[in-house]
């Protein structure tokens, strides 16, 4: 990518040095009246900066064209990665919400044994009492 625009500024600097040097040998070797010459210059640098005008709208829009384009493969790759990761975090959701349900279980029967223990242990003891 900055090959291609260093590759762009390169010929535009080449096309306005040349311009330069055209115009420099034009008025001297040109033997015109001052007022003449200075018109033709004032075209001169009209046309130039329109030509450079259309040349920069030019790269402009190739830019934007392709920034756009890397905006566009960029929101892709991000949404791709969007989804992976919201399927991921849907496995260890499930995984999580299994796994807490089976220390739910657990801890429930467990509550369930030392009740029952305690209520042998409560009879045991009122039978020794009677």
């Amino acid at each position: 990518m900055s090959d291609r625009c260093n590759c762009h500024a390169e010929g535009l600097a080449t096309f306005i040095l040349g311009a330069l040097v055209g115009v420099a040998v034009g008025v001297l070797v040109a033997p015109a009246k001052g007022e003449t010459t200075r018109r033709k210059l004032k075209r001169w640098a009209e046309d130039a900066y329109e030509e450079g005008k259309e040349e920069l709208e030019e790269h402009a829009r190739d830019l934007k064209e392709r920034v756009l384009g890397h905006a566009e493969e960029i929101k892709e790759r991000f949404s791709a990665h969007a989804q992976h990761a919201k399927e991921r975090a849907g496995e260890l959701k499930d995984k999580f919400s299994d796994k807490a349900a089976e220390l739910k279980q657990q801890a429930w029967d467990k509550t369930e044994d030392l009740r029952d223990k305690a209520a042998d242990g409560l009879e045991k003891a009122a039978k020794k009492i009677r």
